[in-house]
């Protein structure tokens, strides 16, 4: 098991910052190679000759060096030529709402897992927080998970009850699935059906589906089509339904970046 520490840019350009770990790995007992620094692209916006002599340095007393947030900082991948980290962190950002349909997360972190395999080094997915995250993860080659899927943070004597417990091993807990952010409202559209018109009250609504109240035991797979707006219709399909409530997905992904306007008339 590795110790990971985050490190500043600040304290990273300390000349005494290697004396430094050497003074905390003597005073701990811990082998270098448990120790994982953690730095982010913005140490590279420094002095580069300095911050080179500072990362052979740690290299050379075997301490492993991760480079953390990637590809939301400084964004260059020219020090990645001689900056030989032993694993890239991808930034959350990237990481949540990945196996949304219609992500383009997933094909980022594809690359990125492309690229540290090719240079040598490891990956760790940060912010996982649901389990289709975990398995899209995986399913990319992703070598380390770190995120609330597997629990939130906790004090190191419950780690160690933990690890007494059951070893090492931890269970994903997080929620089976992610979504969409969801705009809650209460709003009447009409629905469009094999040519009658049904009346509708929309209670949630994001960028791939919605949430409609008021149609009675649809059966799932029906195809629809609402009327948000005097001009604009969105095919969808029901996905799932519960006496008056349906759940529908639309046929490909719509952004509501203003307020909706008001329907001038409704018919049912």
């Amino acid at each position: 098991m590795h110790v990971a520490v985050n490190v500043s840019p600040s304290q990273f350009a300390n000349p005494a910052f290697s004396a430094t770990v050497m003074s905390a790995l003597a005073g701990s007992q811990l082998p270098a190679e448990r120790l994982e620094l953690e730095i982010t692209e913005s140490v590279y916006l420094n002095d580069d000759v300095g911050t080179d002599a500072i990362f052979a340095r740690l290299k050379g007393i075997g301490v492993r060096l991760a480079l953390d947030d990637f590809g939301t900082g400084y964004s260059s991948l020219g020090y990645l030529k001689t900056a030989t980290f032993d694993k890239i962190k991808i930034d959350q950002s990237f990481v949540r709402g990945a196996a949304i349909k219609g992500s383009r997360n997933s094909a980022i972190i594809k690359a990125i897992v492309s690229m540290a395999e090719a240079l040598g080094m490891d990956t760790t997915a940060e912010g996982a927080e649901t389990r289709d995250e975990l398995d899209l993860i995986r399913q990319l080659g992703c070598s380390h998970v770190q995120g609330y899927v597997y629990g939130l943070p906790m004090p190191a004597t419950d780690v160690r009850a933990q690890q007494r417990a059951s070893g090492t091993m931890i269970v994903a807990e997080g929620y089976r699935s992610s979504r969409a952010p969801r705009r809650t409202m209460l709003r009447s559209v009409a629905i469009h059906h094999d040519g009658h018109v049904y009346t509708g009250r929309m209670r949630n609504l994001s960028a791939n589906g919605a949430m409609i109240e008021g149609l009675w035991h649809v059966p799932v797979g029906t195809s629809l089509a609402i009327k948000m707006s005097e001009h604009q219709f969105v095919n969808a399909i029901v996905r799932w339904s519960s006496e008056n409530r349906v759940g529908v997905e639309f046929a490909g992904s719509v952004e509501w970046t203003r307020p909706l306007p008001a329907l001038r008339s409704q018919t049912g």
